[in-house]
């Protein structure tokens, strides 16, 4: 998993969040504080999923995952945002993210989410139809 954040505390503690024992494993779990170093790290290293922060120094997270998947990554994405816009929402939607999470992050609720990410085998490849799910938006 990497998670992409440019608050040092969010990344701590979603860090330690899950590299704790989680659905009858621990997740290996890296970090980067801005999109360049993200990209640096996915250029090396395939993850699972990545939780990805939407507004970040430098590269606005929606650029990213554009990045991402010019790079080929097909991970699932899972946006993390302390904006309420709406519109961001659905255009990170729109963008093929798995599911759009608010902060403050409901920690219960981003286990949920992960989980269930991590369990779909039927990730649709970027930017197609990751919108279509009402449950998670």
């Amino acid at each position: 998993m990497l998670i992409v954040d440019d608050d040092p505390m969010v990344l701590s503690v979603l860090k330690n969040l899950f590299e704790c024992f989680q659905h009858g494993h621990r997740y290996a779990v890296e970090t980067a504080r801005d999109g360049a170093g993200a990209l640096m790290i996915l250029m090396c290293h395939q993850f699972d999923l990545v939780l990805l922060d939407m507004y970040m120094p430098g590269v606005s997270g929606l650029d990213l995952l554009k990045q991402m998947y010019s790079l080929g990554v097909r991970a699932p994405v899972l946006m993390i945002t302390g904006n309420q816009d709406s519109k961001a929402a659905a255009d990170a939607l729109r963008g093929g993210v798995f599911a759009y999470v608010p902060k403050p992050v409901d920690l219960l609720r981003l286990d949920h989410l992960v989980a269930l990410a991590l369990g779909s085998s039927d990730h649709p490849s970027p930017p197609t139809q990751a919108a279509a799910n009402p449950a998670l938006a």
